[in-house]
């Protein structure tokens, strides 16, 4: 996994190597019992996909 700010890097070095960055993935551990985890990890999705847009990259 990675934090907000080291996915905006890694979308960054993505555009230099023109690299297409379609989507991402997360796991919240398979004994995840509280549904606000996932509510955040949904959110930190929606947040780099947000960063992705910024940097060009069409993500579905």
């Amino acid at each position: 996994g990675a934090t907000l700010k080291a996915s905006r890097l890694l979308l960054e070095r993505a555009k230099e190597l023109d690299l297409a960055i379609i989507g991402v993935s997360f796991h919240v551990g398979s004994g995840c019992t509280d549904p606000e985890t996932f509510v955040q990890a949904i959110s930190d999705a929606r947040c780099v996909f947000d960063m992705g847009a910024e940097h060009g990259f069409n993500m579905h």
